[in-house]
């Protein structure tokens, strides 16, 4: 999956320090979307591997691999992962979600790990 953010919203410029808690933040409400009070009281949470990078044009973005929060609904899975990015502050509208995943996939969102990958807001037990 792919998402994109805002690089400013109301006069505040986007960093990687704000890229991370605006995916926190998503990554917040999503939990809480597809696992209710038992996300907060038992720590269910869907696993997540973020890498935060930044384009030729010099603009944060994320690439994640996430768990599907309807694997057998992908369409349903969509909807509420672009409708709960589009709810943070930097979330912008431009998403792609890859309904299946590879090594190509993984190669292409590590490239760069040693220096993007999100460890704040990674979670893959």
């Amino acid at each position: 999956m792919s998402l994109t953010l805002k690089q400013c919203v109301d006069g505040t410029f986007l960093d990687e320090i704000k890229a991370s808690q605006n995916l926190r933040h998503f990554m917040n409400r999503l939990n809480s979307s597809v696992f209710g009070k038992a996300y907060q009281r038992f720590q269910k949470r869907l696993r997540v591997i973020p890498v935060l990078e930044r384009s030729s044009t010099n603009r944060l973005h994320y690439h994640l691999i996430l768990q599907s929060p309807y694997p057998h609904d992908p369409i349903k899975a969509v909807a509420l992962i672009e409708d709960e990015w589009g709810k943070t502050r930097f979330g912008y509208r431009q998403t792609h979600v890859h309904q299946q995943i590879d090594h190509g996939w993984t190669d292409y969102i590590t490239k760069s790990a040693s220096d993007g990958v999100d460890w704040e807001n990674y979670h893959w037990s």
